[in-house]
């Protein structure tokens, strides 16, 4: 057998969970997923939270090599965008240190990346269920809702915070595509 590979196939997992998730909405609204998408530094902030901490705390990937992290992270961002831009768009950016500096200042960077973080937590267990993210506070109102409808919002038998992670979802990345994308 083969192991050590893995962590570029845990990339492709990543990066097509990533995708099916961004693309959902726009499925939902028979609208084609807009070219530059992934320039958007919102949409670039939640990709690369995603990753990251899916990478890391998800699928055991913290205490890989730099190397190992950043074959998993290319294999994630080529599934998403098999064009190739995003993953120029990533190298670019983390390449210069001027734009590296100048989007982790950005705030819908940061935004994103919060957001990103908030959903991964919620669903993997890993945020305190009275932490005070204000997201994840309408995101609990918004469950108990819904709670009869959790199959639209990603309940079933994946986790047991499956509902309440699409719920955030719904208030987060859905709610910042509809506003700038599906207008």
């Amino acid at each position: 057998m083969i192991f050590f590979n893995s962590h570029k196939k845990t990339g492709r997992e990543i990066g097509a969970t990533i995708k099916q998730t961004i693309h959902q909405i726009f499925i939902g609204h028979n609208k084609a997923v807009p070219e530059k998408i992934y320039q958007d530094k919102y949409i670039y902030g939640y990709i690369t939270a995603s990753a990251t901490n899916l990478m890391a705390y998800v699928f055991g990937g913290k205490d890989w090599s730099h190397q190992k992290k950043g074959e998993c992270i290319i294999e994630a961002l080529s599934i998403i965008d098999p064009s190739g831009k995003l993953l120029d768009f990533h190298v670019d950016n983390n390449v210069d240190p001027e734009k590296f500096q100048k989007l982790n200042s950005n705030k819908d960077f940061k935004q994103g990346m919060n957001d990103a973080t908030t959903f991964i937590g919620v669903v993997y267990g890993f945020l305190k269920p009275d932490d005070p993210d204000p997201i994840l506070k309408e995101a609990k109102k918004m469950s108990e809702k819904t709670e009869d409808m959790s199959y639209m919002f990603g309940g079933g038998d994946r986790s047991p915070n499956a509902h309440l992670g699409g719920c955030v979802t719904m208030l987060t990345l859905f709610g910042y595509i509809k506003k700038k994308y599906l207008k």
